[in-house]
């Protein structure tokens, strides 16, 4: 799961990252930053859009989805809420 968040608003509170580039298909260059230590990833950041991996934050109790991207790719035992903003791709 990702969160994505505008980069003005991230903080990284302790350590330092490594990161690396990759392409899309779509010619944008990605930043994947990690932790050097055990290679969690911790964020993606393509231009001014930012995801942060969820599961690397203390507290999630707060988060609640208002939309899910890549539902083409979902695992099949995920639900997703009828009601929900739904995106085959990265909308």
């Amino acid at each position: 799961m990702s969160l994505g968040v505008r980069p003005e608003d991230f903080e990284l509170t302790s350590g330092a990252l490594s990161s690396f580039d990759v392409t899309c298909d779509s010619g944008r260059t990605k930043t994947c930053a990690f932790c050097p230590q055990c290679g969690s990833r911790i964020y993606h950041q393509t231009g001014n859009n930012m995801s942060i991996k969820a599961g690397t934050l203390k507290d999630t109790s707060g988060l609640k989805p208002d939309a899910h991207y890549w539902t083409r790719s979902k695992q099949p035992w995920i639900t997703i809420p009828a009601d929900a903003l739904q995106f085959e791709d990265d909308g």
